[in-house]
């Protein structure tokens, strides 16, 4: 038993715990990569440069976007929640309606440099044009504006600067010579200032056609491809846009490429961010960063709709993939268990040795389904069949085969592994795509963009007659919502209809948070701010991927929040199946947004899980959240009946770590920290 902690010891304990985390510190600058035989902008970490923007006077048109200051928080949200790492700001505008002069935004900029870099984010400063596209309004603004502006970040690391926004006409091909002049003037002018700083030209409204002309001009004229590029919007067909990028990607001398505007609709409608993804061509999603995140959230719709794939930045990142990624070692020897036809992936020797999947369990046979990784830096790799060869790709048509070869023949492959811990592998050499099994044949391809599919998951198992573990859900934040805490209504799992719930409309009702589903979402009227999932109709589910952390059974006291203009409501929930609570009838609270609090107890098994909420009443209602908190003595922690010094392990091995491991957040405010250790002490002894 452990002596009563003295006073002095908690004092030590809360002073040594109850430091602020450190600041983040700024990205180092990014680099221009030629490995594979063209030059390429990535970051710091070999990663692309990825964002969403931000307007203060350079939106379009002038004054028509409030200038709305992100907080830190939000900026480290776009790295965590939604896998980003810049942000791309219109500072200033440059138009006839914009009476503005430069530097009418200076403070705003200092700020931003600070909190982007205080976030872990690259910050792109350009030019806007107030919707007055393709011509510089003024060139003795852009010459003021660079002037103070370049040598004004020129140390900070994280700051990129794109000359103008859409300077000139359309595609590259319809520029006059004195809009490459115009380029030059102004690059030489910024690059004397700002000698090291990463410089973007061109940002061409279409990117189509030929555009080397304009690169084999510039670097006539002194601009050099090893710290700067050209900018480009997505503006164009898909296939033009692809084939200007061929052309750049053709040799070294050509300038490496980033994407800094393009219409979200193409997100989903033309898959334009798997194109870049496929093209290792950052991307920057014409989505504007506004106080409410409204339009992050459709921006995460699209990019799940769409199916894009990569892994972010931040380490602890968990979408659209997990930032730290389990890749086997060196060496390893492993099986490949393809999701969508639930059979292990072999070389078929009878078929000059294609991947195919169709074994029901793995052998580790060397002559069959047993491949050797071999590890590249960045989450690369080669494999290599245990007893046959390299495995590599013929192109998009031709199935993958361990033929033989030299290692140098192999195609190079990208470990993505997503939240339930499954793999998605981009053939980084072969056309960048992902692998799926094609149906039918169950040969595996490199020619998909859907890293949401099925046929594009598989699982790694290292043991002969091990089977992967099965797919649990796939939670909304990337991972299992941790109990105890709260789970808000809106935060469904995501796989759409007939998977993480049914709704008898197709249409988000209330065009709120997660417009492209089926499930009714509206701003709630409620205390705090935030949403609410509406009209659910007799019949309807909705699936929420939850977590009860130990090894044993749990009990929770569960409250849902709930509104209905009348009786006749009842749910119930389900977990795994298990009906834990049975019907609940909802009493008439007066109205659609007249919430009450309905609590209920049950015993929680320990692990992941699916918690099912179902309308069983013949009346529609409103559903905010639930939450779910321990029954009295919170701080019992291993369940011994007593709070003692057997608990405290508890709360400083996962100090700051929730809501990875919440079970020590007992006051439940989404952290453990020097509030959960007092909670701790000041219910030392028998639990009541």
């Amino acid at each position: 038993m452990f002596p009563r902690p003295t006073l002095a010891i908690i004092t030590l304990l809360l002073l040594l715990l109850a430091a602020v985390p450190a600041h983040g510190q700024q990205r180092g600058r990014p680099v221009i990569d030629s490995s594979l035989g063209y030059n390429t902008i990535q970051t710091d970490q070999g990663t692309l440069l990825r964002g969403v923007s931000l307007a203060w006077d350079g939106g379009d048109p002038y004054g028509s976007l409030p200038k709305v200051m992100p907080t830190t928080n939000q900026l480290r949200r776009l790295a965590v929640q939604y896998g980003l790492n810049t942000v791309h700001l219109y500072l200033e505008g440059n138009s006839s309606q914009n009476p503005d002069p430069a530097g009418v935004n200076l403070a705003d900029a200092d700020a931003l440099v600070e909190a982007t870099a205080d976030a872990g984010l690259y910050l792109i400063i350009t030019i806007g044009c107030n919707g007055e596209n393709g011509s510089i309004h003024s060139m003795d603004f852009a010459r003021d504006f660079w002037t103070l502006y370049a040598p004004r970040y020129r140390q900070r690391t994280h700051v990129i600067y794109e000359i103008h926004n859409e300077p000139a006409a359309y595609t590259p091909s319809q520029w006059t010579l004195e809009d490459w002049n115009r380029q030059v003037e102004l690059y030489q002018l910024m690059r004397q200032r700002a000698p090291d700083t990463l410089i973007l030209l061109g940002s061409f409204m279409g990117f189509a056609g030929d555009p080397t002309f304009g690169a084999e001009y510039l670097a006539a004229a002194g601009v050099t491809w090893d710290n700067a590029g050209f900018a480009h919007h997505g503006y164009e067909s898909r296939a033009g846009i692809e084939n200007a990028i061929s052309i750049m990607q053709s040799s070294e001398d050509f300038p490496p490429l980033l994407a800094t505007e393009f219409w979200p609709g193409d997100t989903e409608g033309q898959g334009y961010n798997n194109m870049y993804e496929r093209l290792l061509n950052g991307w920057m999603q014409f989505q504007w960063l506004g106080a409410d995140d409204e339009d992050l959230h459709l921006f995460r719709s699209k990019i799940h709709v769409a199916g894009t794939i990569w892994t972010p930045d931040s380490t602890v990142a968990r979408w659209p993939a997990l930032g730290s990624p389990e890749v086997p070692d060196d060496g390893n020897v492993v099986g490949l268990y393809q999701r969508e036809v639930g059979r292990f992936v072999r070389v078929a020797g009878e078929s000059g040795n294609r991947l195919v999947a169709d074994l029901d369990a793995f052998s580790g046979s060397p002559a069959s389904d047993a491949f050797v990784v071999e590890r590249l830096p960045d989450r690369l790799f080669r494999l290599r069949g245990l007893g046959t060869g390299w495995v590599r790709s013929s192109g998009e048509s031709g199935a993958l085969a361990a033929d033989g070869g030299s290692a140098a023949e192999a195609t190079i492959f990208e470990w993505i592994q997503v939240p339930n811990g499954d793999h998605v592998i981009r053939a980084r050499d072969a056309g960048g795509r992902l692998l799926r099994l094609r149906a039918g044949s169950n040969w595996i391809f490199p020619d998909a963009d859907d890293g949401r599919a099925a046929a594009s998951r598989f699982a790694l198992v290292t043991t002969a007659g091990e089977s992967p573990d099965p797919i649990v859900g796939s939670p909304f934040d990337g991972r299992p919502a941790p109990l105890p805490g709260r789970v808000e209504a809106e935060h469904y799992d995501l796989g759409g209809a007939g998977i993480s719930y049914l709704d008898i409309d197709a249409t988000n009702i209330g065009g709120r948070y997660r417009i492209l589903e089926g499930v009714d979402i509206e701003i709630a009227e409620d205390v705090g701010d935030g949403f609410n999932v509406g009209w659910i109709a007799a019949g309807e589910w909705i699936e929420y991927t939850v977590e009860v952390p130990g090894n044993r059974a749990r009990e929770f006291v569960v409250d849902v929040r709930v509104a209905s203009p009348g009786p006749g409501a009842r749910f119930g929930l389900r977990f795994d199946g298990v009906d834990s609570i049975g019907s609940i009838d909802v009493p008439g609270t007066g109205g659609y947004q007249e919430w009450t609090t309905l609590a209920r107890a049950a015993v929680l098994e320990p692990g992941p899980q699916i918690m099912r909420f179902e309308n069983r009443g013949t009346t529609p209602f409103n559903l905010n959240w639930f939450e779910f908190h321990p029954p009295p003595c919170p701080a019992d922690f291993n369940g011994d009946g007593r709070v003692d010094g057997a608990d405290l392990p508890v709360v400083l091995g996962s100090w700051g770590r929730c809501p990875g491991d919440c079970i020590a957040d007992v006051d439940g405010d989404g952290t453990v920290d020097a509030a959960d250790l007092g909670l701790v002490i000041g219910a030392w002894g028998p639990c009541s």
